[in-house]
């Protein structure tokens, strides 16, 4: 049996994607966290197991395990939580899926998103989590990834009309999607003609600003046989951690660790990019998700004018990425748990007016950081 072979994802769950004043931040997490336990018809009496929670404080006061088993009424067995910002979904994922095939427990929620403020209450906490000197010199994250971007747009030739592509297919694709936030259709020349947020990044580039929460939910492949949902398997798993986030920017221009980790997840699988029936790319920016679509192997770097032509990325084109929308139009509160939860749901032909015909195979890819902390996981329909 390989690492992953014992687990199966029975159950996905996404709340309302927005600003959902007047909830709280565990009210939010917890209709997604039984919800998805709902979605597989599992008794929370069941859950031994917690994954992707991090603490509101330092304090063990917070320990979310212990929070949640107080909720739940019984000890957890197991907990884990990546450090990793961004990239921690897939691992979680993936690290849950080879935790229950070890034996160390039998049913796992991962969990993402809850209630972290209004738009400006988080656009200020963004703007002050990287350190005093960042703060003062002005390089909060939006700046980051313009730097990024430049630099890819000016060594390879990347015309901005090709990163725009990304958020105009994002549109058409969240017009599908009942949750999805942003659904009014955009052109090419709407994402130029939007305000500047850093340059060359324009405000449609940029991934959109919301509360939210979304879970996952792995348990045996014996206890799955008698779930009602098509179950879907990890067949694949990679993650690439070697660059500080925020600090070197400049190995990442050529390639990033999507490349290391996606390789790794797909040669675990025996297959290729090329093969995936559905993809979820983690697309805070266009730009960013152009050069991940390169990195998992569907070209080099500079490719992505040319994976994306002729309306690839649109419903009905030959690369299905995003379905939901992503976080450039369905929302962004769930950060990489969202792509994941839409490929797991395409894979158990779930997706409602976006479904995807006999999507059998699909890759999810979370990052964090300017390109610097990656992780990827295969998914299979197991029926």
């Amino acid at each position: 049996m390989g690492a992953m072979d014992g687990a199966r994802i029975v159950g996905v769950y996404s709340t309302e994607q927005g600003e959902l004043t007047g909830r709280t931040h565990y009210d939010v997490q917890a209709e997604a966290f039984f919800g998805a336990l709902a979605n597989s018809a599992i008794d929370p009496r069941e859950v031994d197991g917690l994954a992707n929670v991090r603490a509101e404080t330092k304090s063990a006061a917070h320990a979310p395990a212990a929070l949640w088993a107080e909720l739940l009424g019984h000890p957890l067995r197991y907990h884990d939580m990546p450090d990793v910002a961004g990239a921690s979904h897939c691992a979680s994922i993936a690290h849950a899926a080879a935790a229950i095939t070890a034996g160390l427990c039998e049913t796992v929620v991962v969990l993402s998103g809850g209630i972290r403020g209004t738009r400006a209450e988080i656009v200020q906490e963004m703007a002050y989590m990287h350190g005093e000197f960042d703060v003062s010199w002005g390089s909060i994250v939006p700046s980051w990834f313009a730097m990024l971007t430049r630099r890819y747009m000016h060594d390879f030739g990347v015309p901005h009309e090709a990163m725009a592509e990304v958020a105009v297919a994002a549109r058409m694709w969240a017009a599908k999607h009942p949750q999805a936030i942003m659904k009014e259709p955009i052109t090419i020349e709407d994402v130029l003609a939007s305000r500047p947020i850093a340059e060359p990044l324009r405000l449609l580039d940029c991934c959109l600003v919301n509360n939210g929460a979304g879970a996952v939910v792995l348990t045996t492949a014996q206890r799955a046989r008698s779930c009602p949902t098509t179950p879907v398997r990890v067949i694949g798993a990679g993650e690439s951690y070697a660059m500080r986030a925020y600090t070197d920017l400049a190995p990442q221009v050529a390639g990033s660790g999507a490349r290391l980790s996606a390789s790794q997840a797909l040669s675990m699988a025996g297959m290729r990019a090329e093969q995936m029936d559905v993809l979820g790319i983690y697309d805070a920016y266009t730009s960013v998700a152009l050069m991940l679509l390169e990195d998992i192997g569907l070209g080099e770097r500079g490719d992505g004018p040319r994976i994306v032509a002729n309306g690839a990325l649109r419903p009905g084109g030959r690369i299905a990425m995003n379905t939901h929308g992503g976080s450039l139009a369905w929302g962004h509160a769930l950060a990489g748990l969202g792509h994941a939860i839409e490929v797991i749901r395409q894979l158990q032909g779930a997706a409602g007016d976006r479904q995807l015909p006999d999507a059998r195979v699909g890759l999810s890819q979370t990052m964090g950081g300017p390109l610097s902390l990656h992780s990827t996981v295969v998914l299979a329909r197991d029926q």
